[in-house]
Order: structure tokens, then C-alpha cells, then sequence
């Protein structure tokens, strides 16, 4: 997989960045020069956002992962903030609020760094979760709002070696689960243990954790990835390369994937490299490196990518190919946005047209960019803007957990988008409430320690396609 990567992606990268600049100006940093529309559209019916229920114990959460059935029936699933655990929420297709969700728990050992959720023909829901040591596999056979409607499998035991990160967890074609795990990164490199990629599948009963094979595919970390399989099976990956540039130091890199044949097999992939992928550990939410895939009814692939121009700043790159994807010349490409307020996470997904949607948050709040054109990366393409939801307008908290904190405000992050058989966004997001304060009202207490007081997945309804 990385073998045949190394040989073709280096000399592409600034690709993105290239063909982008152009079209930088038109797409306006998401807006077109119809400016913004409120979420839901122009249609009479209200959006709804509501905070994702966590049983009779109230639970901190983080970021929702979101599918919508063919009934148009609402599935996510999250993980608890701290402290393990995770949850699966179902909601029918008029879910219009809170109450109307039924949640199930996962009980894990150590916290939940990813929660991942797939649906197969049926509808019905596969869930894996990522912990500090070890990989969890659920599946659902009865009611899947109920605990009993559940089994569920540690299948991977890594003492913290190695994680699963992106949305690198699918069904293939004939509905048998795969993921791909990588190597831990190491925060800033200290300690970093010898990097691979690892494909994990299973054929058959797969509630038994020696059901499940492992096969080392690359010597080098595929992080953030993205994993769909095409209707002919194909599996298609974009995932954030770690490499290491001429003069020695790490490269991140953005990169397109397609297997064909045995994905066990290192051999089988193959695919470009886009461009340099930005992060960043400085902003308020820290910014992993942030990839997103989804294949058209032909079986195309689409990507959206933030990336990292020769300035060091943000971009927010989406990208077109209809053949030959394993070539870097045939993508198109064009920058949604440049804006510096771009903050953590970002989701795509395609209506029925095959048009993207692109769930992302800027400046802390969330917003859907969107394009309804044949192609989506020709120069003076029109990008328009639907705001899901803004942090300032939420009701405000007034419960502080450090002394002399005095002021609060809710940033909103992390976003995953489902789309209805009528192009209905369904949009999950983390939100957190951070407090601050520069007065110090009480003497006797230190400062206030700006930090998160509270954390909740939470789920906004909009009524109108875009």
C-alpha cells in the first residue's frame, strides 16, 4: 500500500494548492455572492438542535457519528468524554427532538477515542470503538434500541500500542466489516513506536474476536482515514500519510488509496498524494489532520481536504476524479474555503445527485457548503453556505467549575453529515461549553483556568435539502 504511495506522491505534492488558487476568490472562503442562508433553507418548518440523550445518567460526550437508513430513520453513535463508554442513539425520520431518541451504552475499559458506526442493507447498525488499549466491535440482531439487541466483542487487545482514528471503519458489498489500524501517534513524536498500516477484516462470525484477521499492508501511519467500498466491492481509502520529507523531518500528507483485489495484500493499493495536510495543537480546539471521502452511485471518489499551503495556512480543498483515480493527473480540484477561522473537523457527503455537502465549523460554529453544478472544481464553480447552527446562539451556561471563571461560551466542532433520500442534511457536532475570565472577583481563590466545563454530541435537524 505505502510501497507504491512513496513511489508517485512526493512529486504531487502542492497538487492541491495548484490547481486551487484560482478558484480561491469565487468560492469566497464557502460563500458565493448569494451570501449565507440560515439552516434549513427557505422552507416554513423550523430547524431542530437538541443536545444526543444519554440515558437516566448524564453523561459528557463527545463528537456524534451519523447515518440515516433508507427509512430515513437517525443512527448515531459517540463516545463519553472521559472515563470509557460509549453510545448508540436511534431516532425515526420525524425526530424533531430529544425525547424522541432512544440510547443504548457500551461499557469499554479506558475512554473512547473513536466511535465509528456503519449501516449494512438492512439498515441495521454495526458500531466499533476505538479505547486506549483495546478495539470493540458491536452488532446489532433485534432491538437495536435496547441493550439486549446488542453483542459486544473486544476484538483487538493493544495495550495502547496502536489506535483507529478518521471514519476508517466500513461494510464492504456483501455487508463483512473492515477497518484500518495504525500505529499510536505519539504527541510530538517522543517515543514513537515503529509505524505500520493494518488491514482488519472479518468474513464470517464476527461476534468471536478470532474471527478477525490482521494483515500489515504499509510500513508507514495512514491516520484519519476514510473507508468506503464501491458497489463492485472496491475499497477506496483517503487517509493523512506520515512521511518523511528530503531533509529528514515528518511530512504529513494527504493521499487517495483503491484496492481492487486482496486489500490483505500490501501490493493492491495504489494512489496519489495531494498535498501537505495542516494541524495545528495551538488553536482552542486542537486541529488533527482532517481528510473525508465519499464515492458517488458510479463509484467515483470524492474527497475534501485541509490543507497546508507554502505560507502554513488552511485550506479546505475539495476533490473531483471520474477515472483512472490512482493517477494524480486525473483529479480536479478547487478551495472551498481559506479562511483562518476554519476550526476542528469537517464531514462530506453527496445527495442523490451526487452533489457534495460539506459539513464544517468555522469559527467555532457549524455551517454546510454546498455545490448543486455538474462539476464542482471547474474554475468560477459557485459554492453557497447553509449555517447549522452558531455557538452565540445557544443559551449561555452560567455554571462554572473554576474559581473565578465568569464568562462561557459554547464552541461547536467536529461535525458528521447524513443526508436523506431527499437531500434533508442531518448534521451531529460536538458542543463544548469552555469558561474564561480575566477579573479575579474573589481574592481568596486563584485565577480562573480557562478550560471545558461541559461537553455534548449534539444533533441538528435541517427540513430543507439544499
Amino acid at each position: 500500500m505505502i510501497r507504491s504511495f512513496r513511489r508517485t506522491s512526493l512529486a504531487l505534492l502542492g497538487f492541491v494548492l495548484a490547481a486551487c488558487t484560482s478558484s480561491e476568490d469565487d468560492a469566497g472562503g464557502g460563500r458565493s455572492a448569494g451570501g449565507d442562508k440560515p439552516a434549513g433553507g427557505d422552507s416554513a418548518a423550523p430547524a431542530a438542535h437538541f443536545f444526543l440523550p444519554t440515558g437516566e445518567e448524564v453523561d459528557n460526550t463527545g463528537a456524534p457519528t451519523i447515518e440515516i437508513d433508507a427509512s430515513g430513520g437517525i443512527h448515531a453513535v459517540y463516545p463519553a468524554f472521559a472515563g470509557g463508554g460509549a453510545y448508540y442513539a436511534y431516532c425515526p425520520s420525524d425526530c424533531a427532538g430529544g425525547d424522541a431518541v432512544k440510547v443504548v451504552r457500551f461499557d469499554t475499559d479506558g475512554t473512547v477515542a473513536n466511535a465509528m458506526l456503519a449501516l449494512d442493507a438492512r439498515g441495521e447498525p454495526r458500531v466499533l470503538l476505538s479505547a486506549y488499549a483495546s478495539v470493540y466491535y458491536a452488532s446489532c440482531a433485534g432491538d437495536c434500541t435496547t441493550p439486549g439487541g446488542w453483542t459486544t466483542t473486544t476484538i483487538v487487545t493493544h495495550g495502547g500500542d496502536k489506535e483507529v482514528t478518521g471514519e476508517a471503519f466500513a461494510l464492504d458489498s456483501e455487508g463483512r466489516p473492515r477497518f484500518l489500524m495504525h500505529t499510536y501517534v505519539a504527541y510530538l513524536g517522543i517515543g514513537q513506536k515503529p509505524p505500520k498500516t493494518e488491514w482488519v477484516a472479518c468474513d464470517a462470525d464476527c461476534d468471536a474476536a478470532g474471527s478477525w484477521k490482521t494483515s500489515v499492508i504499509g510500513d508507514e501511519i495512514f491516520e484519519r482515514a476514510t473507508l468506503r467500498f464501491d458497489a463492485k466491492g472496491n475499497a477506496h481509502v483517503a487517509a493523512v500519510a506520515h512521511l518523511t520529507g528530503d531533509d529528514g523531518s515528518p511530512l504529513l500528507v494527504g493521499a487517495y488509496q483503491l484496492c481492487t483485489g486482496d486489500c490483505a495484500a500490501p501490493e493492491s493499493w495504489s494512489g496519489p498524494g495531494f498535498g501537505v495536510a495542516y494541524a495545528s495543537e495551538l488553536e482552542a480546539v486542537s486541529i488533527k489532520p482532517q481528510i473525508s471521502l465519499a464515492l458517488t452511485r458510479a463509484g467515483h471518489p470524492r474527497v475534501l481536504f485541509l490543507a497546508k499551503d507554502d505560507a502554513g495556512a488552511k485550506k479546505m480543498a475539495y476533490l473531483e476524479c471520474d477515472d483512472d483515480c490512482t493517477s494524480g493527473d486525473t483529479w480536479g480540484a478547487i478551495v472551498v474555503s481559506g479562511e483562518e477561522s476554519l476550526s476542528s473537523g469537517f464531514d462530506l457527503a453527496l445527495d442523490q445527485d451526487d452533489h457534495p455537502r460539506v459539513a464544517f465549523a468555522l469559527n467555532y460554529d457549524v455551517g454546510i457548503a454546498y455545490c448543486n453544478e455538474p462539476s464542482c472544481v471547474a474554475e468560477g464553480t459557485s459554492w453557497d453556505l447553509s449555517v447549522v447552527e452558531r455557538g452565540s446562539d445557544m443559551p449561555p451556561d452560567t455554571i462554572f467549575l473554576e474559581p473565578n471563571c465568569t464568562v462561557g461560551a459554547w464552541f461547536l466542532h467536529d461535525p458528521s453529515i447524513a443526508l436523506t433520500a431527499t437531500g434533508q442534511p442531518r448534521v451531529g457536532y460536538q458542543a463544548r461549553d469552555i469558561s474564561g475570565g480575566w477579573k479575579n472577583p474573589d481574592p481568596t481563590k486563584p485565577d480562573c483556568v480557562a478550560g471545558t466545563d461541559m461537553s455534548w454530541a449534539r444533533l441538528a435537524i435541517l427540513p430543507s435539502a439544499l
